[in-house]
This record gives structure tokens, sequence and C-alpha cells, in this order.
């Protein structure tokens, strides 16, 4: 009897000595399907088409869903770190993370539950990777590992196998080459952690003459020159930010993880609920767990205030900059000052 296969990525470890496959999104940068054999029987699933049917009320139960799953993230947080941060100081450190990787990981939910409806039980073949070797440090690595073929390959696996339950076998291939990629290239991106540039001449001496500023003028796309203007046109002292405290990546807490957010306190087995909670503790950024101290003792060593502005102007730095967003949750939490976050380009 002739067995299909769910291939999920470009990888030919993955078809061979295969007779019959379904595939998710397999047209390549050619436009061609990547498994160009005639030997093998080849269906097409184009996720588009899936997500198209999307409509605003299953839209809207998704963001239902999501929150209920972020307030306990929040609890979550809060109880391992022995802290009372409200929910807004979460919002700003976090919930930008969060919301992509839950848009994401739905996305993935929703493509691989429409294949087990059409296709059943598939034999699902995945490529020997860990969670930990795709855990990343901070959610700007998160959100470039989100483009890879591995990062997609390893959620579709998880996302088929969580609706066909325990009816799916899946066949673990070792691939060292793919690990080894996978490893060089979150060294590239160096963990999505900000690289150290030594202060200029010009930010030292605007610390000095400006150690209280009113407002500040964070990540927007300017120069220095324009960020000196627009200071003297607001009639206060200019600033120059810079915020890349030398954070490094942390020894993962297996314990730890293992016991974060029970994913059985939402709904039965085959809930968007269920999947997504169950995924947090292999995906949340370490940066909000086991880095989280360092980070916050990092933050406060750096751009030091005596006394919080009045307002606060930034754009993508507020998703982009682990210590930024710290920096800017500490001081909103204190409810002296109004943040303003704009989208450029």
């Amino acid at each position: 009897m002739k067995q299909t296969h769910l291939i999920t990525a470009p990888f030919p470890e993955l078809w061979q000595e295969t007779k019959s496959v379904v595939v998710i999104d397999g047209i390549d940068l050619d436009g061609k399907v990547f498994i160009d054999d005639s030997n093998i029987e080849v269906m097409l699933i184009k996720s588009p088409e899936i997500l198209c049917e999307v409509d605003e009320t299953e839209f809207t139960q998704f963001k239902i869903t999501s929150e209920t799953i972020f307030q306990e993230l929040v609890h979550e947080l809060n109880r391992v770190h022995g802290t009372d941060h409200s929910e807004r100081y979460w919002r700003i450190v976090c919930s930008a993370w969060f919301l992509q990787f839950a848009q994401v990981w739905y996305l993935r939910w929703k493509v691989a539950g429409e294949v087990y409806k059409q296709f059943g039980n598939l034999l699902c073949p995945r490529i020997d990777l860990s969670w930990q070797e795709l855990l990343p440090v901070t959610h700007d690595e998160a959100s470039l590992l989100f483009a890879t073929d591995v990062w997609n390959h390893v959620a579709y696996t998880d996302a088929f196998s969580f609706h066909a339950q325990t009816q799916t076998k899946q066949e673990v291939i070792s691939a060292p080459d793919r690990n080894r990629e996978l490893l060089e290239y979150r060294k590239v991106i160096n963990f999505g952690l900000p690289r150290q540039q030594p202060k200029s001449k010009l930010e030292i001496l605007l610390t000095k003459f400006s150690p209280r500023p009113k407002i500040v003028l964070a990540g927007v796309a300017q120069t220095k020159l324009a960020l000196v203007v627009m200071h003297l046109r607001l009639g206060v002292l200019p600033r120059i930010w810079r915020f890349s405290a030398k954070l490094t990546p942390q020894p993962i807490d297996l314990a730890l993880r293992a016991s974060f957010l029970n994913s059985n306190n939402f709904g039965e087995g085959g809930s968007f609920a269920q999947f997504l909670a169950s995924a947090i503790s292999h995906h949340l950024p370490t940066i909000y767990l086991e880095g989280f101290n360092d980070l916050v003792v990092q933050t406060q060593n750096n751009n030091i205030l005596r006394k919080p502005p009045k307002a606060i102007f930034t754009n993508t730095l507020i998703h982009r900059s682990e210590q930024f967003k710290v920096w800017c949750a500490t001081f909103d939490s204190q409810g002296h000052i109004k943040l303003f976050s704009g989208q450029h380009g």
C-alpha cells in the first residue's frame, strides 16, 4: 500500500524513497514545485487559499483566545520572577513578541488542520532538531527565525501532529547539515542581540548637558543632527540615546520551562488555545525568562535618569530593543510619563 508523506520544507532528505507526497507551500523561488521528480506523486497545498477563508468572526475568536493566553503568561512571568508587575508593564516588555508568535502559530495550526481534514493520517517526516536549538534569545531573533524554512518546518510538523494526536507517526530524520546551518545563521544574526558600539563624543557631551530630560526621542528615523534640532524646537536640551547594553544568551532552564504555563487549563485537545499554551514554554525567548534578571540589571545600569521624563516618543525601537522596552516599562509603571509609539515607513 502506497503511504503518503506530508512535506513541509524544501529539504530533499524528507522525501527520499517516497512515492506520494502532500506538500505545503511547495513553490520555490523560480515558481516551480521544489520536488522535481516524475516518480513522485505530488499534491500541492497552497496556504494562502486556506487562510483567505478566515473571516471576521474567526479572527475575533483568535484575538479573544490569544488575550486569554497572554493574561496567563503575565501571571506566570510574575510568578517565576517573584514580581508583581502590572499587565501594562508586561505588554510593553513582551506583547510584541507574543502577538507575532500567536499570529504565526495560528496560521500554521489553521493550515495543518485543513490538511488533516482533507488527507487524514499522513506520515510526517521531521528533521531531528530539538526545541532548544530553535529557542530564540530575543524577539528580534524570533522574528528572523519565523522566516526560515527550518522554523516553519518544525511549526507545521508540530501543528499537524497536534491535530492528528497519536494517530500520526513522525519519522525523525538526522540531518547534521541543517543543525549546523541553523547554528551558523543564529551566530550571524548574533541571536538578535545588539552589537556593542562605543558612545560618540557628542552623546557623552549631551548626556552631561541634559541629565534630566523632560522629553525622550528614541529610535526615530532621523540623523543625530536632526534629532538635536527636533529637541531644540521642542524647547528642551537635546539628548541622544543608545540602548545596547551588553547582553549574553543565558543557559536554558529545562526544569523551569517544564513547569511553565500549564496547557491543560485551556480546553479540550485540538483547540487553538491548548496548542498555543502548550507551545509557550518551548518558544518564549530566553530574554524574558532565564535572562530577564540580567536584562533588568543591565537596564538599570545604563541610561540612568534621576527623574522620569514627561514623555517618550519612539517607533520600532519599542519592538526591537529589549533594554528599551524594560526601560520604558519601568518608568511607565511609575505612572509619571506618557509613552507614544509610532510606525515609520
